[in-house]
């Protein structure tokens, strides 16, 4: 029986706040670091038929591991799903970056959907970048901040306060996994979070 998404969540946990092996960059902390060099680091695939678990490749990623999800072609738009320990460091992502690097199995003309939600009781934020990724890893990186391109409830540039108010209790990441219609397979690898170096509100 294929595991469910608390028990995957519960497997994952550690490696996940273990994270990854990437420095720490110049003038910048990094809160999350997962580079797929084994584990999963608890993250889960949602779209489809429901939560799923990703495969994991130990080469050929960017650089190592990496994991990816085969598209079940029902016509729902996949995407990876943030781990607990990822939501957690959000609050303090404010003004920072969230980057990672994609790659696809086909270089097609893709659909028109958001690259990046994050959701919280507050609302829905929302990034879409002007490009696709291909079929070698691309790499992507947004700031979390107002004036970045952020949506707030699908068709509204997000303000600092909306933004500071969904990262402050987050229920959910997620990355878009896929780009066109029909069975098509997306990679992930290099997902860092960092620190904006703004200090917490009251």
């Amino acid at each position: 029986m294929p595991p469910t998404r608390s028990t995957a969540i519960a497997a994952g946990v550690l490696a996940c706040l273990l994270g990854g092996r990437a420095p720490l960059r110049s003038q910048e902390r990094t809160l999350i670091a997962h580079d797929f060099e084994g584990p999963t680091h608890g993250w889960l695939v949602s779209g489809d038929t429901g939560a799923a678990e990703p495969q994991v490749h130990a080469s050929d990623g960017h650089p190592g591991g990496y994991i990816s999800y085969a598209d079940e072609a029902l016509g729902e738009t996949w995407y990876f799903r943030a781990p607990d320990c990822v939501l957690r460091a959000l609050s303090a992502a404010e003004h920072g970056t969230l980057s990672y690097n994609l790659k696809q199995s086909a270089d097609v003309v893709g659909i028109v959907e958001d690259d990046v939600v994050i959701v919280g009781p507050a609302g829905r934020l929302s990034f879409r970048f002007p490009t696709s990724p291909g079929t070698t890893w691309t790499p992507f990186s947004v700031t979390l901040a107002a004036g970045s391109g952020w949506r707030w409830n699908w068709n509204r540039p997000a303000s600092e306060e909306q933004i500071h108010s969904v990262l402050a209790n987050p229920t959910s990441l997620e990355i878009r996994g896929e780009y066109h219609t029909g069975p098509d397979e997306g990679g992930l690898d290099t997902v860092v979070l960092t620190a904006g170096g703004v200090s917490p509100r009251p």
